[in-house]
């Protein structure tokens, strides 16, 4: 009985110091399939019930399918928000019509920074896509590395952006 209260212990303790950051908050738009719905968003119940341990946003680019849904979810959250200056910038148009702008905490992220967030090292990784400052995150934690790639396209002469280093490790 002792070894398995010890080890409840261990679970508990280990609850207690996860941290969570959230990679992108976006909406995805209604069709055919739905008719009457034009534009859907997750439901944050499951990271709002954490928020004490949401250490943040990063938003990788700002196409609607990343950003969306920020203005709308935001208030559940109250958490940092990080992004690139023009990802900044499409997002606080949403944040000044929704009211809230004021409210949140904005932190701009120079193209191919890396920054700590909490537990987290992360480092935006410059990718080419159809908008500006697109982003991968190279996720450093205790365990391990994350590539989170988002979304990106490879072409030979980008028309907005540099091109991708194909041998960066």
């Amino acid at each position: 009985a002792q070894e398995s209260r010890g080890h409840g212990d261990v679970n508990k303790r280990q609850e207690d110091e996860r941290r969570w950051i959230m990679v992108d908050l976006g909406v995805t738009f209604g069709d055919d399939r739905t008719p009457g719905v034009d534009v859907i968003m997750a439901d944050p119940a499951f990271i709002e019930e954490r928020r004490d341990e949401l250490l943040g946003i990063v938003l990788t680019h700002a196409h609607e399918d990343h950003i969306g849904a920020v203005a709308h979810i935001w208030p559940r959250l109250r958490c940092p928000v990080y992004a690139t200056p023009f990802t900044a910038a499409m997002v606080r148009g949403k944040l000044i019509e929704a009211g809230i702008e004021a409210e949140v905490p904005m932190n701009i992220i120079p193209l191919g920074h890396r920054f700590d967030l909490g537990p987290f090292d992360i480092e935006l990784v410059t990718l080419t896509h159809s908008i500006l400052e697109p982003n991968a995150l190279a996720i450093r934690t205790p365990p391990g590395l994350v590539l989170q790639t988002a979304a990106w396209t490879t072409h030979p002469a980008p028309a907005l952006r540099e091109h991708i280093d194909p041998h960066r490790h």
